[in-house]
């Protein structure tokens, strides 16, 4: 398995980055005929009609990745822009849109979740048409000359995540491929908020009566070994504790601007390295009180509810104050 390749039930596929995002890693030899996201042909032609009403026109396709198409389109009757995600309704990929709309549907209204305007069949394909985001985290990342991201945007960045993860676990799902290129900003008046996107991978963790689900003893890879925890790399079923060791890996790769396992070929290489290596090999930026945050996320067990605002009181820890409404760095330099 390549080392910061996404898989995906049975297939080995690497699943698709989000809205504008870089496709993933190279999916090996194709057939012509398994052409995926951005070098396929495209699934939707331009200037087609969407919607219920058939009010959402298609512009262009912004992104693609290992599954799906992203399109930029218009709202003909508020002018508004909006995204459209594509995928095939083959059978592998249709569940995971199917997921998707199952999660946004329920986070609908949330700060954090993209707002879905309409889900939909066109010809062989599903689409979700929801809310126009701005760049990803791990775009901006590599736009910046540094090719890092402040401590007081990461810090900013990060808390607002925790918030979101809360959310996203209070009902009962875990997204289960958190990374940087997973999170955008919101556009215009939105664009200090972070949001979630892509939960083709996710799973509900609880029953509809709170309780947990029943653990299972082995489970399929999920995610990107780049960023999950040392646990997942033993198969082991994922709680809200290995969303927030995504959070943890993806704050030290914007602020340091790379993870020490970056050039590790061997899987259990990386998953050793993320057992033993300290904190300050890891964050060498950051200072010691945010040791903290990686302590209790050890402490905690899969079945475990974290301690949101522990985390991100540590986070704050590590910053003079929090400001929200200071504009991030990127929108200074207009990357």
């Amino acid at each position: 398995m390549n080392r910061n390749r996404n898989v995906n039930k049975a297939n080995g596929h690497h699943h698709h980055h989000n809205q504008k995002g870089a496709p993933g890693a190279g999916g090996g030899a194709q057939k012509p005929s398994e052409l995926r996201g951005k070098n396929a042909p495209a699934y939707i032609e331009k200037d087609t009609l969407l919607g219920r009403n058939e009010n959402v026109l298609v512009e262009k396709m912004i992104a693609g990745g290992g599954f799906g198409q992203v399109y930029r389109a218009r709202n003909l009757d508020t002018q508004e822009e909006v995204a459209v995600k594509v995928e095939r309704a083959s059978t592998n990929d249709s569940q995971r849109m199917i997921l998707e709309s199952k999660v946004l549907d329920d986070m609908l209204g949330t700060k954090h979740f993209p707002i879905v305007y309409y889900i939909g069949p066109h010809s062989t394909y599903n689409y979700i048409v929801m809310q126009m985001l701005g760049k990803n985290l791990g775009d901006i990342r590599k736009l910046m000359p540094s090719k890092r991201i402040s401590i007081t945007s990461t810090v900013r960045i990060g808390i607002q995540i925790v918030e979101a993860l809360s959310l996203l676990h209070t009902k009962g799902w875990l997204h289960r491929d958190l990374k940087p290129t997973n999170c955008c900003l919101g556009l215009d008046e939105k664009r200090k908020t972070v949001y979630l996107v892509d939960f083709g991978m996710s799973r509900k963790f609880r029953n509809d009566d709170g309780s947990i689900r029943e653990s299972r003893h082995y489970c399929g890879f999920r995610g990107t070994t780049r960023y999950c925890s040392y646990r997942m790399h033993d198969r082991r079923e994922q709680g809200p504790v290995d969303d927030l060791w995504c959070l943890y890996y993806s704050m030290a790769e914007l602020i340091e601007g790379f993870l020490p396992w970056r050039d590790m070929e061997s899987v259990d290489e990386m998953a050793q390295t993320k057992k033993i290596l300290k904190h300050e090999m890891i964050f060498p930026s950051m200072p010691s009180r945010f040791a903290s945050f990686d302590r209790n996320l050890r402490r905690l067990k899969q079945t475990s509810t974290p301690d949101y605002v522990k985390f991100q009181s540590i986070l704050a820890s590590c910053v003079k104050y929090v400001d929200d409404n200071a504009e991030f760095e990127w929108d200074v330099l207009e990357v």
